[in-house]
């Protein structure tokens, strides 16, 4: 039994009824997650709740050793510290609300913390302070700000705090029996004599994993008895997703003449112009080629590099997807249904239900998949065309959601297609408000966008932009979930929408931090959209992920001037950004705040939020009063009201 792996599955409950603790070893990278990440764990629980209460929601595996050395049940953290992390971090965000929930005692074992990191000792004082621990004292905010092993754990608890604090008293109570009890993870238990640091150093390097995606597409391509091979092929091309679909076709249909290929070719499948290789089809014709789990598994793809010739891109443009494929794979088939006139796929849309969505088709005819699969040709066109991905670029210090243009180009005699990054136009801020606003497993807007967009023949930028538009608008409106509304966008309006009026009266209502952060990003789109073609700054604004709102006139200001509530925690007194942002400004005096923001705006040739560039601008040279809130938020209104009219 010394050499067996104990695997059993666990919940908050477990920890606690079995009072086990947790050691991040010193070999362990510091808490890394960013803030997007954390929201999406936490919105991801959140939705998971809301459809069904009773179900339970998996964060995946946990790889732990025990430790003898240590009083009770204690173990070694080997594989899992992000994710049991931010859990302890949640739990501490429903603590300092101040309520009794059953998940307010899980960050604390005894008077410690229930997580300890390793020789980590300003990890553990920061931990004990936060759970109200005897003998334990905070670091000091120059440590939070520049230890990198408190710094992001800090910024976590912030933004978890205002995601709790947002949600009402007794449904937040619910939420954390939800946790306490339906959160779950596998723990696979290493026997105590293992090298715990080779296998760390080793567990991610060996064999490929079968993923969803890979099994749906063996129990797909059972239903196709003639040109399996070419339908393999279009699938793989579409699977790739952190490199450009043309390059992918490139690739894998290696007898295909590109010398006259152009862009718009490759909208949709053509069976005459894409051609497989004679060794492919070769394979193909041989006895017993049909693919198993196994195979899948253990298939090799073509090599990257591989014929990059003919799709060199311009300024070393990488990319990485805001999706992946699981989930391309669910709106590509909310869109095939869409088109053959079903009713859309049940439950929630995330990539851990890929294969019980697609039960539609598993059973299905030939001709049926086949059609699916072209399907999922042209809806991975358009993703590449006209879904922003993250970008590096040879010339730029950070990757940034952008999008490119595919060309052709000669060279040598030869026509090449080329990658460029494409100049920033409205479309990218609009779906940048979508993409970390929306609901990070499933990104409903996609459904629509790229539904709509397979039924345009050669759109131009502007058309493009107006099918964002509208859909964002509907959406934003929409009375139905966003599953219903997206699904019904496919072939026309939402059934039931809020008004814009409404949509005022509610912003109207001084709510502080529990307003819904999307309202902030959607006015940071509108000033980008009046002001970047005459302000530098705001044409170098970039709408990322921010999670923390911030009071412009401070809840506690550093003279001890007061504001009256209403105006405190009005619309026109706050902003959205992110943690570090937020406590750059901190409890300072207005005044302080806007010499600090043309400070940071001037070094970083940017603005930190064009909703503050806005307050400090109607400030002028005076003070922020209650009649400069009331008159900046009007403003705003105007501008929302505007847009939707």
């Amino acid at each position: 039994m010394d050499n067996c792996v104990l695997t059993q599955v666990q919940a908050p409950a477990a920890i606690l009824d079995e009072d086990i603790a947790f050691v991040i070893p010193s070999y362990q990278r510091p808490y890394v997650w960013p803030d997007d990440a954390v929201v999406k764990l936490f919105d991801d629980i959140f939705r998971a709740w809301q459809w069904d209460a009773c179900s339970n929601y998996y964060i995946g595996t946990v790889l732990t050793a025990p430790i003898s050395h240590i009083e009770g049940a204690a173990y070694e953290l080997i594989d899992g510290q992000q994710r049991i992390t931010t859990l302890m971090l949640i739990a501490l965000a429903f603590r300092v609300t101040g309520q009794e929930t059953a998940l307010n005692p899980l960050a604390e074992r005894g008077n410690a913390p229930r997580l300890t990191f390793a020789i980590r000792e300003q990890v553990q004082a920061l931990l004990g302070y936060w759970s109200g621990l005897d003998g334990y004292q905070y670091p000091g905010e120059d440590a939070v700000k520049t230890n990198p092993y408190l710094t992001r754990l800090d910024d976590a608890l912030n933004v978890l705090k205002q995601l709790v604090g947002a949600i009402e008293k007794d449904r937040r109570i619910e939420l954390a029996g939800y946790i306490h009890t339906n959160v779950q993870w596998v723990n696979n238990t290493m026997p105590g004599s293992m090298d715990l640091n080779r296998l760390f150093a080793t567990m991610n390097t060996r064999g490929v994993q079968l993923e969803q995606s890979d099994i749906l597409k063996s129990m797909l391509l059972r239903r196709i008895s003639t040109d399996k091979s070419r339908y393999e092929a279009i699938w793989q091309a579409c699977e790739q997703m952190d490199n450009y679909f043309e390059r992918n076709v490139r690739q894998i249909f290696g007898g295909t003449d590109w010398s006259d290929m152009l862009p718009e070719h490759l909208r949709h499948f053509d069976p005459a112009r894409f051609l497989l290789s004679e060794e492919q089809n070769l394979e193909a014709e041989r006895p017993g080629s049909g693919l198993t789990i196994s195979q899948l598994a253990d298939s090799s793809y073509p090599d990257e590099n591989e014929g990059s010739s003919a799709l060199d891109l311009d300024d070393t443009v990488y990319c990485q997807s805001i999706i992946g494929f699981p989930l391309l794979l669910m709106h590509a088939l909310r869109i095939y249904t869409a088109r053959s006139g079903y009713a859309d796929i049940g439950g929630r849309l995330h990539s851990e239900r890929l294969i019980d969505s697609f039960s539609v088709l598993v059973d299905a005819s030939e001709t049926e998949v086949k059609e699916f699969v072209e399907c999922l040709w042209e809806v991975r066109y358009q993703f590449d065309r006209w879904v922003v991905k993250w970008v590096e670029r040879s010339d730029e210090d950070e990757r940034q959601l952008r999008l490119t243009d595919i060309n052709r180009s000669p060279s040598n005699g030869n026509w090449y297609l080329t990658r460029s990054v494409k100049k920033l136009f409205e479309l990218v801020p609009l779906q940048s408000v979508r993409h970390f606003t929306g609901e990070h497993s499933a990104q409903y807007w996609l459904t629509p966008f790229l539904g709509l967009l397979c039924m345009e023949t050669n759109p131009s930028e502007n058309t493009v932009l107006d099918i964002m538009e509208r859909i964002d608008n509907q959406l934003s409106l929409a009375e139905a979930s966003q599953k219903q509304a997206s699904f019904e966008l496919l072939s026309g309006d939402v059934s039931a929408q809020r008004s814009v009026a409404a949509i005022i009266e509610y912003l109207k209502t001084p709510c502080g931090t529990k307003f819904e952060h999307y309202w902030f990003q959607k006015l940071e789109y509108l000033l980008w959209k009046r002001d970047h073609s005459q302000d530098e700054k705001v044409l170098n604004y970039r709408i990322v992920s921010r999670n923390s709102i911030e009071h412009v006139y401070a809840q506690n200001e550093e003279f001890k001037n007061e504001m009256k509530r209403d105006y405190l925690d009005a619309f026109g007194n706050l902003v959205l950004l992110n943690p570090s942002e937020n406590s750059s400004y901190g409890y300072q005096s207005v005044n302080k705040k806007k010499a600090d923001f043309k400070d940071r705006s001037h070094y970083n040739g940017s603005y930190d939020s064009l909703k503050l560039k806005e307050i400090f601008s109607l400030m002028g040279q005076g003070e922020w009063s209650p009649n400069l809130v009331e008159a900046h938020q009007e403003a705003m209104f105007e501008l929302i009201s505007c847009h939707y009219s």
